[in-house]
């Protein structure tokens, strides 16, 4: 049986896309990754792409990249997920958990430096690039991912 075998309407752009049984699929034209469980639950982040389904029909109207989360779908998909990255100012940063550290790690990915914060509160209140709050610049932020291989 094909993976891919009905079509349906992506969730954020109203495309035909094809999904499997399943109900997944992806959006060649916004890049979403569809899924069933997305759909029953467009508040939660980081099920199959990092901003829930609902800030991504935002994004998308408003010119957007549907799969780029705001700071909150970020902070969440972390919680739900584990690992995520970002990009700014063209410099991929991954934050995940430091098993050793037992804390959470703000990695640069390109150099290799590392912050780390006792928890997410301390991460969401006290994450600083360059000088500035991480929550304050996010909107410079071009891409969140979940992290790839470093």
């Amino acid at each position: 049986m094909s993976k891919e075998n009905k079509k349906a309407t992506c969730d954020v752009c109203g495309m035909i896309i094809n999904i499997d049984n399943s109900g997944n699929g992806e959006c060649n034209n916004c890049g979403w990754r569809q899924s069933e469980e997305s759909f029953q639950h467009p508040f939660v982040a980081g099920i199959r792409n990092i901003p829930c389904l609902s800030n991504a029909i935002k994004q998308f109207k408003r010119g957007k990249s549907a799969l780029l989360a705001n700071f909150d779908d970020f902070v969440n998909a972390y919680k739900n997920y584990g690992e995520v990255e970002f990009t700014l100012n063209q410099t991929r940063y991954g934050v995940m958990f430091a098993d050793k550290e037992k804390k959470i790690a703000l990695q640069n990915i390109q150099n290799g430096e590392t912050q780390f914060y006792n928890n997410i509160d301390d991460f969401i209140q006290n994450a600083k690039l360059n000088g500035f709050l991480l929550s304050d610049i996010w909107e410079n932020v071009t891409n969140t991912d979940f992290l790839q291989e470093t």
